[in-house]
């Protein structure tokens, strides 16, 4: 029959315990009641050769001895599945120090349960006296503290973690309180900002890191729908005040803190956009309609270990990969690298073992769809409980490589009329004349110029005549197929190419044009009267043996016996060419 409760508060009798054990001859009968009903293993044990005494049943049941069997080891055989004594295998033995001083002896173990696993014991032995003072017996009471162990190193381990992303992270994380007070300032804040973080801890309320209204402005965003749902703002495109009183725009996202249901504090993100709104200011000088290509992409962030196994991903590395929730925990970082990039990774790990900074480097990926995607990626290496893990902070610079290709189009394009420049009418033409050797498909080149431009020009100023080259570029691609290609030659004149169409068949588009042309009149002044406006167009078919200079000097012949039979006419080289032979 049990007389206490099955979880004995073990502080409050251990003194009892220890005053009962003095008469353990006597009174084992009382000493086993109260030592099963203590949840900790409790063992006394034979001062002089380590053998177990007694021990409860919590005792038996870790180790799989029973009690009878058990009162024939000694503690280290039980518990170390050991021959030897603690202490000469170099380990501390509570017992024997217990013995030798009469004082309580602690330390903490690494036990063998009965199934063979390991157990981290916190050990607490106590002497016990006989009547004389001499220490015969120890009792040892030991506390299973694995888990607490595991939860220690984990914490440790996530917080390794986050103290890489803070260092690492190329933007500016900042966390205040409820009040305002700002108590997280990382490296990326410090360069943003221009404060130390000493500076801004404590010192500095969020609100003054604004313009005025600025702090009021992100406020009301991050408690409405708008940006990224209430509590949360994200990509929201602001300024800052710098320590200098410069004004930053920049990108921000953040989200409110709560525990236990209460809002705390503020976390926020903070990426310098300066670059990016000069290089579209720069590309706005270049072309007034040119649309905004740079879109904002949050970090990936990852942790790895020295397998390349991913044990931990954000919300930004699962949306640019489309993996979803933890869909991409335990994949392999290889696997995103792509075919052919495996090795990237190991390059990327002995980067992060190397003690110098700046490991970075440019890497493609590949999400879950098989879109490849280009990266710039940092690493960093932590050691926790011997083993090395990885942080890896990934940059989507998609956007960067679209900027050079936009530079490329714009390098090859005619900024008043948005039509091909001169520059590309050669190699176009020139793939045209390739496909005509491969398949044998006519095509045809219309050559036209606006007539009397130069009055148009001194009537109404360049301004004047820039409307117009606009506007009659705008009818150029209202007129033709998509298939068509138009370019600005030079000056008032343009070229259209029309693949597969013979100069019979070309007669019909450029003939259309004319009249609508014709039929159009042209505002070249803002609040001016309309103008009336005509076209001399000249046709010219490929033909065999024909170079690119020479269906361009017939379509130019033919342009030009236009103008001379009067103006606002079509007439086709062919046509020309025939009423000139004899």
């Amino acid at each position: 029959m049990r007389i206490f409760p099955k979880r004995f508060a073990t502080t409050n009798c251990r003194q009892s315990c220890l005053e009962r054990g003095r008469g353990l001859e006597i009174d084992t009968g009382f000493l086993s009641v109260v030592f099963d009903n203590i949840r900790e293993n409790i063992v006394v044990v034979d001062a002089k050769s380590y053998e177990i005494l007694l021990a409860n049943q919590s005792f038996v049941e870790t180790f799989g001895v029973p009690l009878e069997e058990s009162r024939k080891k000694r503690c280290h055989e039980v518990t170390h599945k050991s021959d030897r004594p603690c202490h000469e295998v170099g380990e501390e033995c509570p017992v024997r120090e217990a013995a030798e001083t009469g004082r309580v002896a602690k330390c903490v173990h690494i036990h063998k349960d009965m199934s063979g696993g390991s157990r981290i014991s916190r050990l607490s032995a106590y002497p016990i006296r006989d009547s004389d003072g001499t220490v015969r017996r120890v009792v040892e009471i030991s506390e299973d503290i694995t888990e607490q162990e595991k939860l220690q190193i984990e914490i440790r381990r996530k917080s390794e973690l986050l103290d890489n992303i803070l260092k690492n992270c190329p933007d500016g994380i900042i966390g205040s309180d409820t009040e305002g007070n700002v108590f997280l300032f990382n490296e990326g804040a410090e360069r943003i900002y221009g404060y130390t973080a000493s500076e801004a801890i404590g010192k500095i309320r969020a609100s003054d890191l604004y313009p005025p209204g600025g702090a009021r402005e992100v406020k009301e965003f991050i408690y409405a729908e708008e940006f990224g749902g209430r509590g949360r703002l994200q990509d929201f495109e602001t300024k800052i005040v710098a320590s200098t009183g410069k004004l930053i725009p920049i990108r921000i996202s953040c989200e409110l803190l709560h525990e236990d249901g209460r809002e705390i504090g503020t976390i926020g993100f903070f990426h310098d956009i300066s670059g990016r709104l000069a290089l579209q200011n720069h590309l706005a000088e270049s072309e007034a309609k040119f649309r905004t290509l740079f879109e904002t992409a949050s970090d990936a962030i990852l942790s790895i270990d020295e397998d390349g196994l991913i044990l931990m991903a954000n919300r930004a590395a699962k949306d640019v990969f489309e993996y979803p929730d933890n869909e991409i925990v335990g994949i392999n970082v290889r696997r995103l690298l792509g075919s052919g990039q495996e090795g990237t990774w190991d390059v990327l790990a002995r980067f992060a073992s190397n003690p110098e900074t700046g490991k970075f480097v440019d890497s493609p990926a590949v999400s879950k769809s098989g879109r490849k995607i280009p990266f710039h990626v940092s690493v960093s290496e932590s050691v926790s409980d011997g083993k090395k893990f990885y942080t890896t902070i990934m940059r989507d610079v998609s956007q960067i490589k679209a900027y050079e290709e936009d530079l490329r189009v714009l390098a090859n394009t005619d900024s008043l009329t948005r039509l091909f420049n001169r520059r590309q009418l050669y190699p176009i033409l020139q793939n045209e004349l390739d496909r005509v050797a491969r398949k044998k498909v006519p095509f045809s080149v219309l050559l036209m110029d606006i007539d009397h431009f130069k009055k148009f020009n001194d009537t109404f100023g360049h301004a004047g005549g820039d409307l117009l080259l606009a506007g009659f570029a705008d009818k150029i691609r209202e007129a033709f197929r998509q298939m068509d290609s138009a370019f600005r030659f030079g000056g008032e004149e343009f070229v259209v190419l029309l693949p597969e169409t013979t100069p019979r068949d070309a007669m019909v588009p450029a003939e259309r044009f004319r009249k609508l042309i014709a039929g159009n009149w042209f505002s070249l002044l803002p609040d001016g009267q309309p103008v009336p406006v005509s076209v001399s167009i000249g046709i010219a078919g490929y033909r065999e043996g024909d170079t690119i200079d020479d269906v361009i000097r017939h379509a130019d012949l033919a342009m030009y016996a236009a103008k001379n039979g009067g103006r606002n006419l079509v007439v086709d080289y062919d046509h020309l060419a025939r009423s000139e032979t004899p």
